[in-house]
């Protein structure tokens, strides 16, 4: 049987437009994972496992879970109150694993299908650095998946909290590919890309694209505080975590560790 999860190869590029222009790219490998799939990429592949520690390990708790505790069900009932009616048959997810335990994911994607494996919807998942997570509901419009929407999370202490998230996503095939911009006063002040190729899901490419990125969690954490450092002696203005609570909302605290 052939299977739907792979992983791909990617590149990341930020670039930051105002208040003074920052930019900086990193390479990377992320998980295409069907969530129905887990089982039997657990079964047919050493150096992967479900909630087990492993060189690869993934946990459902790392992600935005409701009562239920399934993380299918979650996804699929937060895309129903967000107003989703067509039932939803397979869900699929671009995220980070847990690298020799650590993880961090600063966005996940999930992918929802119909019963004739026909994208519907996505459910775009935010993380920041103090262990929270806020969920999008975004629309397939037959060719991409898009959202812009109020931020309304602390993701950034070098952006308002009422910057607009635009989210613009392609359905993961042999490409994959995202574009998230940020407006402020409808002026784009950011614009990001994540892109890659498609690779196997197996045991040899996961050892590889490890020797490739090492510990790539980890740099990715250690990353984005060097970067912060950057923008901080540029003297980009700095916005604290406890101000303006009122605009942080729909904020879920996440299980990570």
């Amino acid at each position: 049987m052939e299977l739907s999860s792979c992983l791909y190869e990617c590149k990341v590029w930020h670039s930051r437009i105002k208040p003074k222009k920052h930019s900086f790219s990193y390479g990377l490998f992320t998980f295409y994972i069907d969530l129905d799939e887990l089982e039997i990429l657990e079964k047919e592949n050493l150096f992967f496992s479900v909630e087990k520690f492993n060189l690869f390990s993934f946990y459902p708790k790392d992600h935005f879970l409701k009562k239920s505790n399934n993380l299918k069900n979650s996804i699929i009932e937060f895309a129903k109150e967000n107003g989703l009616e067509e039932k939803v048959t397979k869900v699929r997810l671009i995220t980070n694993t847990r690298i020799l335990g650590y993880t961090f994911n600063p966005v996940c994607f999930f992918y929802l299908f119909n019963s004739e494996n026909k994208p519907i919807a996505s459910v775009i998942e935010v993380h920041n650095t103090f262990g929270e997570m806020k969920p999008f509901f975004a629309n397939f419009d037959g060719e991409n998946f898009n959202l812009r929407t109020k931020k309304f999370f602390y993701v950034s202490p070098f952006f308002n909290l009422d910057t607009e998230f635009d989210f613009r996503l392609k359905l993961p095939n042999e490409k994959f590919k995202v574009n998230i911009d940020d407006f402020e006063a409808n002026e784009k002040v950011f614009y990001s890309t994540y892109s890659g190729e498609k690779k196997e899901f197996n045991s040899k490419n996961l050892i590889l694209l490890f020797l490739k990125y090492p510990l790539i969690t980890l740099r990715i954490i250690i990353g984005i505080h060097y970067q912060a450092f950057i923008l901080y002696l540029k003297n980009i203005p700095f916005i604290r975590k406890l101000e303006n609570p009122d605009l942080q909302k729909g904020v879920y605290l996440g299980k990570n560790g």
